[in-house]
């Protein structure tokens, strides 16, 4: 019975499959799909390569200007007139770095970003040849301050560290040039700056007597310390153009005079009204001189009125004194007893000598 049953299901299963394969039905041809159109990539903008530092052997410090004033503090800004400071170089080389003295500017806001980047200008600050570049953000400000102990809220030195040979011929002047501003800012760091024109070989583009706390550090390659060791110069001096110090852009005109807020105020001198002059009184004097001359003693004569005197008598010419004039001359007969006689003249010798023997 199992059998038969086996048998008729093989057989009903068979016979569809034969009918099904006889079938005039047959399968619609296979359509290929279509694939949409290719799109073509778009070139690469070949981004630019930060350049690198550069290799020098030698570095030494060339300028400084390290006096400022507290609480003075200024900015960089990318618009042009407000973006650059001077200095002229002492040193052929390679420029390396540029330290500026001061802190991180406020975080983010509507007035200051959070990075600045730009360059080198030679001889003009928006004409002259660029030379190599430069960035600095706040962050780097942050960690430079923390590795000299120091805060946000603290001034210290800041490095700005060149990219690319920028070449620095004694002589010379160049300008730190800040094109770039992040978060599409316009100012960015608060660094120190002094009054009354310290450096005369530069100066901030806010004012002709402002310069800035800098130091500047001047390197040599290899080729430069072989030139200057056979002893050629490290620049053609036929071909660099040097510009005289007071050869520089003028500073953009405020709406206030600066040089007005500069001037100290001199305050009013006070004009007190004359003193009214009283009656004068005679007074005494109040010190009587120290010295008193002595009074003559009477009968004596020093040795000089001594000699005066025999140099009288001696000389014939000489006039009789008024006082021998208007004495009486008494006869000695007619003499009363009570009259004393008159002193017998002796010899010169006995006069001048009267008074020392007694």
């Amino acid at each position: 019975m199992c059998i038969l049953r086996i048998l008729s299901t093989l057989a009903i299963l068979f016979t569809g499959s034969f009918y099904t394969g006889c079938s005039d039905d047959t399968p619609a041809p296979e359509q290929k799909a279509t694939l949409p159109p290719a799109v073509e990539e778009k070139s690469k903008v070949a981004e630019k390569t930060p350049k690198s530092a550069p290799v020098v052997y030698i570095e030494e410090l060339d300028q400084f200007q390290e006096y400022f004033k507290e609480q003075h503090e200024t900015s960089f800004s990318h618009v042009t007139k407000k973006n650059w400071t001077s200095y002229t170089a002492g040193k052929d080389g390679i420029l390396t770095k540029i330290l500026l003295f001061g802190k991180p500017n406020y975080t983010i806001s509507e007035h200051y970003g959070d990075s600045m980047s730009g360059f080198v200008r030679a001889d003009n600050p928006d004409s002259g040849p660029k030379l190599g570049e430069w960035s600095l953000t706040r962050e780097e400000i942050v960690n430079q301050l923390a590795l000299q102990g120091l805060t946000e809220t603290d001034r210290g030195w800041i490095t700005l560290q060149m990219r690319g040979e920028i070449p620095q011929q004694a002589g010379r002047m160049y300008f730190i040039v800040c094109d770039k501003i992040g978060n599409k800012r316009a100012w960015f760091g608060a660094f120190a700056f002094a009054e009354g024109n310290s450096y005369k070989k530069g100066r901030f583009w806010l004012h002709p007597d402002h310069d800035l706390v800098f130091r500047t550090y001047v390197g040599k390659t290899s080729e430069q310390l072989e030139k200057e060791q056979r002893g050629q110069p490290l620049f053609d001096s036929d071909t660099a153009s040097l510009v005289p110090v007071t050869d520089l852009p003028e500073a953009p005109k405020p709406m206030i005079e600066l040089s007005k807020n500069f001037e100290p105020r001199i305050p009013p001198v006070e004009t007190s009204p004359a003193p009214i002059p009283l009656d004068e009184e005679p007074t005494e004097p109040l010190y009587q001189p120290a010295t008193i001359i002595p009074a003559k003693p009477v009968g004596k004569n020093t040795p000089n009125e001594n000699i005066e005197a025999s140099e009288k008598a001696d000389s014939p010419t000489t006039a009789p004194d008024k006082a021998e004039l208007s004495e009486p001359q008494v006869n000695p007969q007619e003499a009363s007893p009570d009259t004393p006689e008159a002193p017998k003249k002796g010899t010169l010798f006995e006069r001048f000598f009267k008074n020392k023997t007694e």
